[in-house]
């Protein structure tokens, strides 16, 4: 195999993928954000999410994570958004999802090791706020009529 300086990982047979899966959660404009706990992007907002364990869905990671971060239980309502990172030591595919919340909203209100704090914020004032990883972005994205149904993809 010739050596690529670019590709060192493939070069070393160690080819590694990280799936993560968020969830935007928007009501009458106002978008649900988590604050979060982890060393690497502490104090900074987000969308609930994060890394899909194995042996589970995407979906369910979803489903997981919203419940773990916000406190809350949702309904996918599809997805609208992916994002691929080459790192150094891993690449990652995001997939960020569209969903309500089910039930009753109730959302966490105790900070613990997965987030800090859950608060529903306006475009204008998540502008201000620190933020993690081009949220932005990911928001401006974001249309409804442009979600696309999650059972029209499938991860094997």
């Amino acid at each position: 195999m010739e050596h690529c300086p670019h590709h060192w990982h493939v070069y070393l047979n160690k080819v590694i993928m990280i799936l993560k899966s968020f969830v935007l959660i928007e009501k009458a404009g106002r978008y649900l954000l988590i604050k979060e706990a982890a060393k690497k992007w502490n104090g900074k907002w987000f969308l609930p999410g994060g890394k899909v364990e194995l042996n589970e869905s995407p979906e369910n990671a979803a489903h997981r994570e919203a419940k773990e971060e916000a406190g809350c239980d949702i309904v996918i309502n599809g997805m609208f958004y992916f994002r691929y990172n080459y790192g150094f030591l891993d690449d990652y595919l995001a997939i960020f999802y569209s969903a309500s919340i089910f039930g009753e909203e109730k959302l966490k209100t105790v900070a613990d090791k997965h987030s800090l704090e859950v608060k529903w914020f306006t475009y204008d004032e998540i502008v201000k706020l620190p933020l993690r990883q081009k949220l932005l972005d990911i928001i401006n994205n974001y249309q409804k009529e442009n979600i696309l149904p999650a059972s029209n993809f499938k991860i094997i």
